[in-house]
């Protein structure tokens, strides 16, 4: 009979003890992007670098505003500087840093590796993003991120806000492997105001995983950009 009744009392633990190990659920989070950015050619380096070098050089500078951030958490504004190298009509390559201050944490610093792959399908627009993070964070952080971003677009005869959507698979490099622990989604289109200048809008959603209560997050993007080359 002992036994018997320490069985009953193992089977209405079992239960009690799986709903406390389950995941808590998601805590959702709405939030807005906003941003302002220029590119253009380094028509200076010519003299350093060669002509024929310095046309396939591309330099790109973003000021933008994030409300929130469950990767980076807190409020935040940030600026990045970048340079690609255009190595023919499909690929081009470069680095990126940048620089973000939080208003309710430590500010933060990050160096990306960058590789883009893009090509056209009929009236499809297709790429491909590969960056390599480095986060200038404590050693046992999450410093090392790989970061896998496919893109499409389409485009629609005599229609200028032609829709495109991406998704962008975040994986951290630690000191105990590769753990994939986010993901980010994106659709949106743009549309030019005038020559060399677009204003794109469009909705994120990011999830979280590998983490007992993770974030799921809507955004809604806001972004102005000139082309100085064009």
């Amino acid at each position: 009979m002992r036994l018997l009744r320490t069985f009953a009392l193992l089977l209405l633990l079992v239960p009690m003890v799986s709903r406390a190990q389950e995941r808590a659920r998601p805590a959702i989070r709405q939030e807005l992007w906003a941003s302002f950015g220029m590119q253009g050619r380094p028509s200076f380096l010519e003299g350093m670098l060669g002509k024929s070098f310095t046309k396939k050089l591309r330099t790109y500078s973003e000021l933008g505003y994030r409300s929130a951030d469950s990767f980076f958490a807190g409020r935040q504004f940030y600026l990045d500087l970048g340079i690609g190298y255009k190595v023919n009509d499909h690929i081009t390559v470069g680095t990126e840093g940048r620089y973000a201050y939080r208003s309710d944490d430590v500010d933060r610093q990050r160096l990306c590796a960058l590789f883009k792959y893009e090509t056209k399908v009929d009236r499809f627009d297709l790429g491909y993003r590969f960056d390599y993070q480095h986060n200038f964070r404590a050693y046992g952080d999450v410093r090392e991120v790989v970061r896998n971003k496919f893109i499409s677009g389409y485009n629609i005869p005599k229609w200028k806000l032609d829709p495109q959507f991406s998704v962008e698979f975040f994986t951290w490099v630690g000191n105990k492997g590769m753990a994939y622990f986010g993901t980010r989604y994106k659709l949106g289109t743009e549309f030019d105001v005038k020559k060399g200048h677009t204003i794109g809008v469009g909705v994120l959603h990011d999830r979280e995983r590998m983490v007992y209560e993770p974030t799921y997050r809507f955004m809604f993007s806001v972004d102005y950009s000139i082309n100085l080359r064009k």
